[in-house]
């Protein structure tokens, strides 16, 4: 008995005819994107030329702020630097260099970008303490060591005759060629004193670092530099003004031993440790430092 043979069913309808309105739409977007991004990312991509620097991110700015006081430092060229820093279309540019200073100092950025920038911004006309630090105006009745040329000796011969005189050229002494070959140079800067720093009350756990120029006045924006095993930092002068603006301090840690210096020319004080105290309480190290070479005399009262 064969079986009866089966009626053939319906066919489902295509796709496009299952899909609903929103399904149209949906289809539609993805399409409609797809060929925007291809437009726009091969066909004709966006291509930015000539950009203003006005256009340039925040990070981006700071960056050509910084490129504009580099390039400052090497040509002196202030006009040129003004030209570029007015591509910004900052109109409180002023606010803007000593703010990025500042932010610099904090991240204790290299002393010579510290530097740049305070001059830019000073050029600006801004003020600041980091200003004040990083680019001071120059003293007028700066201390600097001239050594004194032999030449310029008043000489012990006794002067020829006058008759001689309009005739005879009189030789005048010659400095030698081995005086600067032998002159030992000088440090800037010498250790006036090394104190543990103890209370009897709580332990100090720091470096106070104290320098003074010549005439025993404080010293503001001067780098300090400390080390230790695998470690180094640098720190500066005058950020604390309530402690004198020749102080600066750095925390030490327990167990490790630091060497202080200044890197414009000091000697080394070695061996910095946190030790015990007679109160029992642990101390750290308070050093002064004396610069040789400059320094202003304070007017007396009498002098007024």
């Amino acid at each position: 008995m064969t079986p009866a043979p089966r009626r053939p069913g319906r066919r489902p309808p295509p796709i496009w005819r299952r899909l609903s309105s929103t399904g149209w739409l949906l289809f539609s977007l993805v399409i409609g994107l797809i060929g925007g991004l291809y437009y726009a990312w091969v066909v004709d991509p966006v291509v930015f030329t000539d950009a203003s620097p006005a256009r340039f991110s925040d990070r981006y700015r700071e960056e050509y702020i910084i490129l504009v006081s580099q390039s400052y430092a090497v040509n002196q060229n202030w006009p040129l630097a003004q030209q570029r820093l007015a591509a910004l279309e900052d109109p409180n540019i002023a606010e803007t260099v000593n703010g990025l200073l500042e932010t610099a100092v904090r991240q204790n950025r290299p002393a010579p970008l510290l530097e740049q920038l305070a001059v830019v911004a000073r050029q600006l006309g801004a003020q600041g303490q980091a200003i004040a630090l990083f680019a001071p105006t120059l003293p007028a009745g700066t201390v600097q060591p001239t050594p004194t040329p032999a030449f310029e000796t008043t000489p012990t011969n006794t002067p020829p005759p006058a008759a001689t005189a309009t005739n005879t050229a009189v030789p005048s002494p010659t400095p030698t060629a081995t005086s600067p070959a032998t002159a030992t140079p000088q440090p800037n800067y010498r250790l006036t004193e090394q104190t543990r720093l103890c209370r009897d009350d709580e332990a100090i756990s720091r470096i106070e670092v104290i320098v003074l120029d010549a005439f025993l006045n404080d010293m503001p924006g001067i780098e300090i530099e400390v080390t230790w095993q695998n470690g180094r930092d640098r720190f500066f002068t005058g950020f604390k003004p309530e402690n004198g603006r020749g102080y600066a301090d750095f925390d030490m840690s327990p167990d490790v031993s630091y060497t202080v210096r200044l890197p414009d020319g000091s000697p080394e004080v070695s061996g910095l440790r946190l030790e015990e105290c007679a109160s029992g309480f642990s101390g750290g190290w308070q050093l002064t430092f004396q610069n040789l070479r400059e320094g202003n005399p304070t007017p007396s009262e009498e002098d007024e």
